[in-house]
């Protein structure tokens, strides 16, 4: 899509959420103390609205395309791995779209990788990753079939915080909706691996391979499902 195209699109949608003088009356009388306001008052209210309608509809137009901006920059910083610049402006985006579970996933991807790379300072990687986590339970919070979300708070319980059984069920969830998932199928099989279920983990790897992926997926799948088969006949 051109830029034209976007900027009218934008516009039109800014516009859409305008109201029309008449339509502010009612909403306003609502916040007029003592319940139904006086005629003089209902007076005073359209020559608020005549006053202040424009200047309104300026600053809430004004308050969209600053978090469009904002929106924009932090995808740019995580496009160029800039986790703690993403950071900054994601907050600034949220501010303005606070109910966006999308902002909130980048969020929680944002600030793993920045904890990632605090290997010299304990305290401020783990701010970082309970910030992730909170990051990625407000997204699912927010929109419960957030399948994004889930996977990366699965794969932060997983494998940075070392709280697997915690994670399983948000993979169960993410195969119920998406049970071709190689990714969340991969980490439900390492779990199972590690915590000696070697029968679990085979069966993913057999759900791996019924997906028919690439061929370095299908590689990994078989290799990762012979080990558990070694560790299932080696088992006493």
């Amino acid at each position: 899509m051109s830029i034209a195209c976007a900027a009218a699109l934008l516009a039109a949608s800014l516009a859409g959420c305008r109201r029309p003088g008449a339509g502010w009356l009612e909403p306003l009388k609502t916040l007029e103390p003592g319940g139904t306001p006086t005629n003089a008052a209902i007076e005073d209210l359209k020559r608020g609205i005549d006053r202040f309608q424009a200047e309104v509809d300026r600053k809430v137009n004004a308050a969209q395309n600053l978090g469009v901006y904002w929106k924009m920059l932090a995808l740019k910083y995580v496009d160029n791995g800039m986790y703690g610049l993403a950071l900054d402006a994601l907050d600034e985006a949220v501010a303005v779209y606070p109910e966006n579970p999308i902002l909130f996933q980048y969020m929680g991807v944002s600030a793993a990788r920045a904890a990632k790379g605090l290997v010299a300072d304990a305290a401020e990687q783990a701010r970082l990753y309970a910030r992730s986590e909170a990051s990625y339970r407000r997204a699912i919070f927010l929109d419960p079939s957030y399948v994004n979300a889930m996977y990366g708070l699965s794969v932060l319980l997983a494998l940075e915080l070392g709280r697997p059984a915690e994670a399983e069920p948000l993979l169960a969830a993410v195969l119920a909706r998406e049970p071709k998932n190689i990714d969340a199928l991969f980490l439900l099989g390492r779990i199972a691996y590690a915590a000696g279920r070697y029968e679990d983990a085979v069966d993913c790897y057999d759900r791996i391979l019924a997906a028919r992926p690439p061929d370095a997926l299908r590689d990994r799948a078989e290799q990762n499902k012979r080990l558990a088969k070694e560790a299932l006949f080696a088992t006493p």
